[in-house]
C-alpha cells in the first residue's frame, strides 16, 4: 500500500471515527452534568459554532479540488473552532462541572481537527504548494465516500448538538415562562 493511501486510511479509519466517539462521549458528559439547568444554551451555541467550523473544513477538503486556497480555508475553519472551543470552556467553566475524563475529551476534539487538515495537507501537498496563483474554487465530483464522509458528519455529529440546543432553548423558555408567571403573581 502507497503512503498516501496509508494517510487517507489513517483519516477515515482513524482520525475521524475518534473525533466522533470523542464527541459522542462529550455529548454525553454534558447529559450527565445537566448542561440545560447549568451553562445552557450559552455553551450550545457554542457547539452548534464549532461543528459548522468544522463542516466548513469537511466540505472544503471534500468537494474542492486541493489546492492552497481551499489548504487555507480549511486551516482558518480549524484555527476558528480551536478558538470556539476556548471560548466555549471559559464561559462554561464554574457554570457546569467540567470533569477529568470530560476535559481529556476535550484535547481529541481540540487536536484530532489540527492532525486532520495536517495530514491533508501532506496528502496534497505538492496541489497546496504551487501557491495561490491559479488556485481557485473549483467542484469535485463526489463519489460515494465523500458523500458518505459528509452525511455521517452531519447525521452522527450535529443531529446531538441540535438535540442538545433545543433542549436548552426549551429549558430557557420554561424558565422565562416561570419568572413571567411568578412576576404576574406579585402583581395581584
Amino acid at each position: 500500500m502507497s503512503l498516501p493511501a496509508l494517510l487517507e486510511n489513517l483519516l477515515w479509519w482513524g482520525v475521524y471515527p475518534l473525533w466522533l466517539l470523542a464527541g459522542g462521549a462529550d455529548y454525553l458528559c454534558h447529559r450527565q452534568t445537566d448542561i440545560e439547568h447549568t451553562s445552557g444554551s450559552v455553551e450550545s451555541w457554542f457547539h452548534l459554532l464549532q461543528f459548522l467550523t468544522l463542516l466548513i473544513a469537511i466540505a472544503a477538503g471534500s468537494l474542492l479540488e486541493p489546492n492552497a486556497l481551499v489548504f487555507g480555508a480549511m486551516v482558518v475553519a480549524v484555527v476558528a473552532h480551536t478558538v470556539l472551543a476556548h471560548l466555549d470552556v471559559s464561559y462554561t467553566d464554574g457554570q457546569r462541572y467540567i470533569s477529568p475524563f470530560e476535559q481529556l475529551i476535550h484535547g481529541f476534539m481540540d487536536v484530532l481537527p489540527l492532525v486532520a487538515v495536517a495530514l491533508f495537507g501532506v496528502l496534497h501537498w505538492q496541489q497546496i504548494g504551487a501557491g495561490l496563483s491559479g488556485a481557485s474554487l473549483t467542484l469535485v465530483r463526489p463519489d460515494s465516500s465523500r458523500v458518505l464522509l459528509l452525511a455521517s458528519f452531519t447525521v452522527l455529529a450535529g443531529v446531538p448538538i441540535l438535540e442538545e440546543l433545543v433542549r436548552t432553548l426549551r429549558h430557557r423558555g420554561e424558565r422565562k415562562q416561570l419568572r413571567y408567571q411568578a412576576g404576574f403573581a406579585t402583581i395581584k
